[in-house]
């Protein structure tokens, strides 16, 4: 039977036979740490960015580049590469499966065809080097390569699109460590890019917080035309995903005459706070009224008995903060 027949639990038995003397089944579960998830992440990780090497990774991750997934301990990391010394064999044959390994070959093509970007001479690959540098960036903001790539204003732009749509460098396991659409979106956010607004939007909730803020950025950076998309979406009817996405979206335009009034009729609707996050965010637009009268009426949501007493919480909050 090969490593890809076998069930994973087989092949983490191979793996403790190899590492410990046999021992009763009790000690023997105790002196082996058992790998699980995270682990096969961890060797994955290790296979597309790092050569396969742990010594590689763990002083990367020493030093805290901007790849250093947020769910890998070092000490596990040390842990398994002192496993794979005392074995003296990889454990990615061993633990990975066929899908895995072609994953990572997939995530090393990507490295290889950016690579190859900057062995070329030809002119037109200006724009594609553009952004292999802005997914490349070892920095979290990338100030110079996304000013290089504004320099080129419209030229760049059906690029930029493509990158923030991509599936493959949404995963952390592809260059740029999944943070390379957010990147593209801070670009057209700062272009003012109408173009990208749907697209900005859609990614909204795909990536970390991070991530989620240059979104919002590069919404409020597309100004006008981004608001008045987000302010038809919010009033759409039935209330879904979009209403709250919509939402915490116009967080960046809270301080918007037109905005704050908006999401405090939507308030003021009966059954709106059965959707709770929509109304959460709703909520936290709101911070932003500064007339008199309409601060009263959202003060007045707080005599509602239809209103959860945790967002009651988050109205006195801010009804507390205006004072």
């Amino acid at each position: 039977m090969d490593n890809h027949e076998k069930s994973f639990e087989d092949i983490l038995r191979d793996v403790k036979q190899r590492f410990e003397p046999a021992e009763p089944e009790e000690e023997e579960l105790e002196a082996f740490p058992l790998m699980d998830t995270v682990d096969k992440e961890i060797l994955m990780h290790r296979e597309a960015h790092f050569g396969g090497k742990f010594l590689i990774m763990l002083e990367y991750y020493a030093v805290g580049g901007k790849g250093v997934h947020p769910e890998f301990d070092i000490k596990r990391i040390e842990k398994l590469h002192e496993i794979e010394t005392t074995m003296q064999e990889n454990l990615a044959p061993i633990l990975l499966s066929g899908s895995d390994a072609e994953k990572i070959g997939q995530a090393k093509d990507a490295y290889k065809s950016l690579r190859e970007l900057y062995e070329q001479e030809n002119p037109r690959s200006k724009l594609p080097k553009l952004i292999a540098d802005l997914i490349l960036s070892e920095e979290e903001e990338a100030e110079e390569e996304v000013q290089a790539i504004i320099q080129e204003k419209n030229k760049i732009i059906p690029l930029l699109l493509d990158l923030l749509k991509s599936e493959d460098f949404h995963d952390p396991l592809f260059p740029g460590y999944g943070h390379a659409p957010f990147l593209a979106a801070k670009c057209l956010g700062l272009m003012g890019e109408e173009r990208a607004i749907f697209s900005l939007f859609e990614s909204l909730g795909d990536g970390d917080f991070w991530d989620e803020k240059m979104v919002l950025q590069a919404l409020a950076h597309s100004g006008d035309p981004a608001k008045e998309f987000l302010l038809k979406v919010i009033a759409s009817q039935p209330i879904e995903e979009d209403n709250e996405r919509a939402a915490l979206a116009l967080i960046a335009f809270q301080d918007d005459p037109r905005v704050g009034e908006t999401c405090l009729k939507l308030l003021q609707k009966p059954g709106i706070f059965e959707h709770d996050s929509f109304a959460t965010y709703l909520i936290l637009v709101c911070e932003g009224i500064k007339n008199s009268d309409q601060r009263k009426e959202f003060g007045a949501l707080l005599e509602r008995d239809d209103v959860p007493d945790h967002l009651k919480a988050d109205i006195q909050a801010i009804v507390n903060s205006w004072k």
